[in-house]
C-alpha cells in the first residue's frame, strides 16, 4: 500500500507540476494509386512489375513544448510512421533525437537536423513522392549534395525583413541518431536565406560537405504572386565528383476555396547525363483533413523514359 501511494503521489505531482508544458498529438494518413512502367512493389525484393501498385500508410505525431518564466520556449517531436508514399513495408520511430530553444524570434535546435541550402532551387518537385514509385525515372537530374541530414546545430533567426537559417553538422554519415563526437571528420554547413523585394521574394541558399565526400552547392530561388498564382523559379549548381546543374520552374495557383493546382518542370545535367521531369498535381479538400488528388510525372531523357500516374486521399487527424 505504501509503495501504491507513493506511485500516485508522484504521478499526481508530475502531472501538476508541468501544467505549464504541452503535449500535442495529430495523426495523418494516405492511400495511393501509382502505374507507369515497372512500378516498385514493397516486398522484400522490391519486385519491378508491370502491374498498378496500391499502396497506404499512416502516422501519429507528438510535439512537446514548454516555456521557462523567462519566456523562453523549449520543444521536441516525434512519431510513430508507416510511410503512406512510399512502396516500403517498415515501421519506424521518427524523430525525438532533437531539442529546440526560442526566444525572442530566435530559435537554436540540437541534435539530428537537416542541412539548410542544399536544395534551394529545387522547386520543379510539385508531385508528392507516392508518383516515384511508378517505374520511369529521370537520372540526368541531380540536386544538391550526398548527405543532407546528420548530427549537429541549427540556429534562425529574422535579420530585417529578411529570414536566415544556419547549419553546422558534426557528423553527416551519423542520420537519426542522439549523439556525435566533434572529431568524425565527416562535416556539414549550410546557410539559407529568404528575403522580399517588393512583388518578388529571393530565396539563396549555400550547402557543403566534407570528408568522405567533399561537395558543395548553391542555388537560388524568385518567386512572384502573377495571374492569380505564383511563379518561381530555381536554378541550382552542384560542385562534386561529377559536377551537376540543375533549372527549374513551378507555378501554383487555385481553381477555387477547396481546389488547387501545381505544375512544376526541371531540366538537369551531370556530366553527359541529361534528363527533363514535367510534374502536375490536382488536389481538391473534401472538409474535415480529407483531400482527394491526381498527379503525373512524365520523364524524358537519361533514365527511363516515360509517365508516372498517381491518384489517391490525404487525412489529416
Amino acid at each position: 500500500m505504501k509503495k501504491l501511494l507513493i506511485m500516485v503521489s508522484a504521478l499526481t505531482a508530475a502531472v501538476f507540476s508541468s501544467a505549464k508544458a504541452e503535449v500535442t498529438v495529430s495523426g495523418s494518413a494516405g492511400v495511393h494509386v501509382t502505374s507507369g512502367g515497372n512500378v516498385l512493389d514493397g516486398t522484400g525484393a522490391s519486385r519491378s512489375t508491370s502491374g498498378t501498385l496500391f499502396m497506404n500508410g499512416a502516422g501519429v505525431s507528438f510535439a512537446m513544448s514548454t516555456t521557462t518564466a523567462g519566456g523562453m520556449t523549449v520543444s521536441s517531436s516525434g512519431g510513430i510512421t508507416l510511410d503512406s508514399n512510399d512502396a516500403d513495408n517498415t515501421k519506424g520511430v521518427s524523430g525525438l533525437a532533437s531539442v529546440s530553444f526560442a526566444s525572442d524570434g530566435f530559435t537554436f535546435t540540437i541534435g539530428d537536423v537537416d542541412l539548410v541550402g542544399d536544395s534551394t532551387g529545387e522547386v520543379g518537385n510539385v508531385a508528392s513522392a507516392a508518383v516515384d514509385n511508378g517505374g520511369y525515372t529521370a537520372t540526368g537530374i541531380a540536386t544538391g549534395v550526398a548527405d543532407t541530414e546528420g548530427y549537429g546545430f541549427t540556429a534562425s533567426t529574422s535579420v530585417g525583413a529578411a529570414s536566415v537559417s544556419l547549419a553546422y553538422l558534426l557528423d553527416t554519415k551519423n542520420e537519426g541518431v542522439n549523439n556525435a563526437e566533434s572529431a568524425s571528420n565527416e562535416y556539414g554547413t549550410g546557410l539559407s536565406i529568404s528575403m522580399p523585394m517588393g512583388p518578388l521574394t529571393l530565396g539563396l541558399g549555400y550547402a557543403n560537405i566534407d570528408g568522405t565526400a567533399d561537395e558543395t552547392t548553391n542555388g537560388v530561388t524568385l518567386a512572384y504572386a502573377v495571374a492569380g498564382g505564383t511563379l518561381t523559379l530555381g536554378y541550382e549548381s552542384t560542385d562534386e565528383a561529377t559536377d551537376s546543374t540543375t533549372m527549374a520552374a513551378a507555378f501554383t495557383g487555385s481553381l477555387d476555396a477547396d481546389t488547387s493546382y501545381s505544375i512544376g518542370y526541371t531540366d538537369g545535367e551531370q556530366g553527359t547525363a541529361a534528363s527533363t521531369q514535367l510534374e502536375a498535381v490536382v488536389s481538391r479538400s473534401l472538409g474535415g483533413g480529407v483531400s482527394v488528388y491526381a498527379e503525373i510525372q512524365e520523364n524524358g531523357g537519361t533514365g527511363t523514359s516515360g509517365t508516372n500516374m498517381s491518384f489517391g486521399t490525404t487525412v489529416a487527424f
